[in-house]
C-alpha cells in the first residue's frame, strides 16, 4: 500500500483501479457478497484486484472462507446440545 501512495504523491500513476486499499478492504465484504449498488465502485474494486498484489490474496481468502463456511457451516447440532440449550433457555426463562 505505501508504494501506491508513494507513487500517488510523487504525480507517477494512478493507483490500481482508482482506489486505494484502505477503501477496497472496507468493501471488500460489501464486493464479495454482491451488495454494492454502484456499479462504478464494483468496477473500480474489480481492478483494483486484478492489479494489487496486497489486496488479491486477502480477497481470494475471504471469498474462498465464506464459500467453505456456506458449504459446510450447515451442519446440524447434535441432538444432546440441542437438548441442553433447549433446557438452559426454559431455565432461564423460568427465572423472569
Amino acid at each position: 500500500m505505501a508504494f501506491w501512495k508513494t507513487l500517488r504523491r510523487k504525480g507517477g500513476g494512478a493507483l490500481p483501479g482508482d482506489i486505494d486499499c484502505e477503501a477496497v478492504t472496507a468493501r471488500l465484504y460489501e464486493y464479495i457478497d454482491g451488495e454494492l449498488d454502484d456499479p462504478q465502485t464494483v468496477e473500480k474494486i474489480r481492478r483494483h484486484l486484478d492489479l494489487c498484489k496486497l489486496c488479491f490474496p486477502h480477497y481470494d481468502f475471504e471469498k474462498a472462507f465464506l464459500r467453505y463456511i456456506s458449504e459446510h457451516g450447515r451442519t446440524s447440532a447434535p441432538p444432546e446440545l440441542k437438548r441442553r440449550i433447549f433446557k438452559a433457555i426454559l431455565e432461564e426463562e423460568s427465572r423472569d
